[in-house]
């Protein structure tokens, strides 16, 4: 019977499990091991000896210190200054304030490597300044939530360490394949915004000066040097990436603790818990979801959907919207990090076969995944601005529309100029 094969059964039981209300790391776990039970071809043992093996990586330790790099770097009120920067270089424009958020986006993801934490840090200084300055609560918390789409593609992001960890590709090419998408990706949104801005007058923050710019430059030069510290460091062999997230660690306790001093004894142990939770549940969900793969790769499941999607059609372009398509709706209803551990020992085989070079494969993975958070019912991101600005979830839908627009025109782009991903490693590594 088809619901007796073991892909089927798999199926059903992660929607079963995620329909209760489990845990992601739960229903990865449960899942996997009660298919290992109910196979006596499979030694129970294994149960215990591949989640500590998945999870016994020296790679992760670099997630762990990036999240210590981006909580502290959030609770040091370094977000102000990477504003003030950001003001005096687009606050003349069009709708200003909308302008400074997405740049300011883009600086603080290459600090933080998590979209939430940017949202968190941007949206609770810039949501309320907007709002003052006029513009809808709906349409400030729009732009800044997918703006923190950035803080997943450019380095270092944490979803694109993960990647590389499962596939098994390099972190340094990863790294240097998402510096130009993170870059379209903020050049349309601020496209995007602008053409609303004149559409509905939004205001201009005054005139563009050069001594403001070097001003405000000043104050953001020291942390702006973190992210120039990691690509150099890693682009250029210096260092690993789980050295440069120690680094990354390092230099932000200095910051905020020593140089500006907004972070006291007391703020900094509580921000290594939070971080250290973190990471656990990261831990966790990394060791249930490699015994779950083992066993999908154990029962060759990923060979056959490969086989069955070329089956449909060898053609090159339809099978990249499938994957496309699949992508953007698995990013809807799972977070970033589990779905990159399910997802890519699933379509890479498939990816492999269809030529596609695994760095630009990570690359439409990830873009795919960060549209696909922008929208409910998973929506994290969506969830943290909607709570900073004060309104529902359903408010802000129609305000996001054009931004999510904008990221899907990205997302094309990078599916048919595999160069855009794929120009800058061969250039640096």
């Amino acid at each position: 019977m088809m619901f007796l094969d073991p892909g089927w059964m798999i199926l059903i039981l992660l929607v079963v499990l995620l329909i209760a209300g489990l845990p992601i790391a739960f229903v990865l776990g449960v899942t996997a091991a009660t298919m290992i039970l109910l196979d006596p071809a499979v030694v129970p043992q294994i149960i215990g000896l591949i989640p500590f093996g998945g999870a016994n990586n020296y790679l992760l330790v670099a997630a762990l210190l990036f999240m210590i790099a981006g909580e502290i770097m959030n609770q040091g009120k370094i977000a102000e200054k990477l504003i003030a920067f950001a003001s005096s270089l687009v606050g003349h424009i069009r709708g200003g304030l909308a302008h400074v958020n997405i740049l300011t986006s883009l600086f603080f993801s290459e600090i933080s490597g998590t979209a939430t934490s940017d949202a968190a840090a941007i949206g609770s200084v810039m949501i309320p300044q907007m709002r003052k300055r006029g513009y809808p609560a709906a349409f400030a918390a729009a732009v800044t939530s997918t703006s923190a789409t950035m803080a997943i593609i450019v380095p270092p992001s944490l979803n694109l360490i993960l990647y590389a960890y499962v596939a098994n590709a390099s972190i340094a090419e990863l790294f240097a394949a998402g510096i130009l998408p993170g870059f379209m990706v903020c050049a349309l949104l601020m496209a995007t915004a602008y053409i609303i801005s004149v559409k509905r007058g939004y205001p201009t923050e005054g005139e563009f000066s050069l001594k403001r710019v070097a001003e405000t430059g000043k104050d953001a030069a020291i942390p702006l040097t973190l992210p120039i510290l990691i690509l150099v460091g890693i682009l250029g062999g210096i260092f690993t990436a789980t050295e440069a997230g120690a680094i990354a660690a390092f230099w932000s306790i200095v910051l905020a603790a020593l140089v500006y001093r907004t972070v006291k004894l007391g703020t900094l142990i509580d921000t290594l818990r939070v971080a250290g939770k973190r990471s656990a549940m990261l831990m966790f969900i990394v060791a249930t979801s490699t015994l779950l793969g083992w066993y999908l790769t154990n029962q060759r499941i990923p060979q056959d959907i490969a086989q069955a999607i070329l089956g449909i059609s060898e053609n090159y372009w339809v099978v990249l919207l499938a994957i496309n398509v699949f992508f953007l709706l698995a990013g809807t209803i799972i977070h970033g990090t589990p779905a990159i551990l399910m997802l890519v020992p699933i379509f890479l085989p498939l990816a492999d076969q269809l030529g596609i070079d695994r760095v630009h494969f990570g690359l439409i993975l990830t873009i795919n995944l960060g549209i696909g958070q922008q929208t409910p019912p998973v929506a994290s991101v969506v969830l943290i601005t909607c709570a900073i600005a004060k309104i529902s979830i359903a408010k802000i839908i129609p305000s996001m529309l054009a931004f999510i627009g904008a990221m899907l025109i990205a997302l094309i782009l990078v599916n048919l100029f595999p160069a855009i991903s794929l120009w800058l490693p061969s250039v640096l590594i």
